[in-house]
């Protein structure tokens, strides 16, 4: 089921079992617009956002893990064969940062993210935190994702949001467990996201035992936010209903995607997570739980 059309100002729920329905917004804002919001000063002037820390979040029953994995979307290689310049540290051109605007409290805010294959070549995971603040808060605005982002490079362009989705469990009740974002972003140009940077796949009911590598942006205790980091080949295992590793990634990495089956050569891997939550102090990182929640916004946002 594909959502309807959205006028500017309003948004979509999509109907579906409670616990995981999902609502998406329409960008406001021009794909050009949003591109020129973001100067170089306002990108180094963002700030990472983040959410309480996880030893102070509250936390549901485990989620059962029984079923079978599955996959909606496999990667997809880059179209191009050009690689970002100047990463210190041996990246996918596939993940990137994240800035917005959020218009409660009129600051603008960075984030970490991924492309991931879908039909229309133009889908973006991140958190929820990512795209919308949560219960009182309200859609970020002039979203972008920067691909292989360094120091203020740009190197695979400004991607902007076509259209913002997450699970009402997160819009309405700050629900850590639905801290999931998908954004589809507009062609840039004749070029579309996925065909220029390649697409991560994605997965759902893998378990919480698995082997992940982490990328993100983290902008605090020491880190600035301007290049990528990763942890790679760490076990992941059960945080209630979550999922938690041993990565000390911070602020700034928020959405920054898990993956397993990571290939350092092509920068692929199937995506199974999301950086939502630290430990204090930062110790460890935590993702909801892929499980079938992911199948109803996959499929709600594929086509969009």
């Amino acid at each position: 089921m594909i959502p309807a059309a959205a006028s500017a100002d309003s948004h979509v729920t999509v109907a579906q079992a409670a616990d995981h329905a999902v609502s998406t917004e329409k960008s406001a804002a021009s794909g050009v617009s949003a591109e020129n919001y973001w100067t170089p000063q306002r990108m180094r002037r963002a700030v990472e956002a983040d959410t309480p820390a996880d030893a102070k979040a509250s936390r549901k029953a485990a989620i059962d893990a029984a079923a079978k994995p599955a996959q909606l979307a496999r990667p997809q290689k880059a179209t191009t064969s050009k690689k970002a310049p100047g990463i210190r540290i041996a990246t996918s051109i596939v993940q990137g940062k994240v800035f917005f605007h959020n218009p409660t409290n009129g600051g603008d805010y960075a984030c970490s993210a991924a492309a991931v294959n879908n039909p229309t070549k133009n889908m973006v995971f991140t958190a929820g935190h990512c795209v919308h603040g949560g219960a009182g808060g309200t859609w970020a605005t002039n979203w972008v994702f920067v691909p292989a982002y360094y120091n203020g490079s740009r190197p695979y362009g400004t991607w902007s949001a076509k259209t913002l989705t997450s699970f009402n469990g997160w819009i309405n009740s700050s629900d850590l467990n639905y801290d999931i974002g998908v954004v589809n972003v507009w062609d840039n140009g004749s070029s579309k996201l996925v065909n220029t940077v390649g697409g991560m796949g994605l997965g759902y009911n893998y378990g919480y035992v698995n082997t992940v590598t982490v990328w993100g942006y983290p902008a605090a205790f020491g880190y600035d936010g301007e290049v990528p980091y990763v942890c790679q080949n760490i076990g992941t295992w059960q945080d209630g209903s979550r999922v938690q590793n041993g990565c000390t990634m911070v602020e700034g990495a928020s959405g920054g995607p898990w993956l397993r089956d990571y290939n350092e050569t092509t920068g692929l891997g199937t995506e199974i997570g999301v950086t939502s939550t630290r430990t204090d102090p930062p110790a460890y990182i935590d993702s909801p739980y892929f499980d079938s929640k992911i199948q109803t916004i996959y499929n709600n946002t594929a086509n969009g």
